[in-house]
């Protein structure tokens, strides 16, 4: 399948440049990652949540991070939950179950993202199947994160409270 159609048109409007690298199929962030021979830190997953009036909310965050939905919740002043599988296969219909790329804009969903993502040179993306990641340049990352509002969204470590 390769990259989503809806990302690489996002891409090609925004005039990204970008990789894309292949690699064997996985079944989560963190096994794409291992897979690609990337560090967890860098690679970005997205975590789709709702409110109570089905307003969705993309959360992106390091995939060796959990998302802490009570962190969300707060800055987000709202009271959120994890959507369900068959909402995000509707919503993400030319992508993969399980691989939803971690680009809220092209999706019509509003975006938070996870600070620790600014700390690397290059940032990872899952493309919209389960066998490519989409690499980016921290300056390219910037581009088309900068006016999306980003804070801590992650739990500690275990063993780190």
């Amino acid at each position: 399948m390769s990259i989503a159609n809806t990302v690489y048109d996002y891409l090609a409007k925004q005039a990204i440049p970008y990789q894309t690298i292949r690699h064997q199929p996985s079944k989560s962030s963190v096994q794409s990652a291992i897979a690609a021979r990337i560090p967890l830190h860098q690679l970005a997953k997205a975590v789709v949540l709702k409110d109570s009036l089905d307003h969705y909310l993309m959360a992106i965050l390091p995939a060796a991070n959990r998302v802490n939905i009570r962190q969300v919740s707060q800055i987000t002043n709202s009271k959120l939950q994890f959507a369900k599988e068959h909402e995000l296969n509707s919503r993400f219909k030319d992508c993969e179950p399980g691989a939803i790329p971690p680009f809220g804009e092209p999706y019509n969903m509003e975006v938070l993202w996870d600070k620790r993502l600014c700390q690397s040179p290059d940032v990872f993306l899952e493309a919209g199947d389960h066998e490519t990641l989409i690499c980016l340049l921290q300056e390219s990352f910037q581009q088309i994160s900068n006016d999306q509002p980003h804070d801590d969204l992650c739990s500690a470590p275990p063993g780190n409270h």
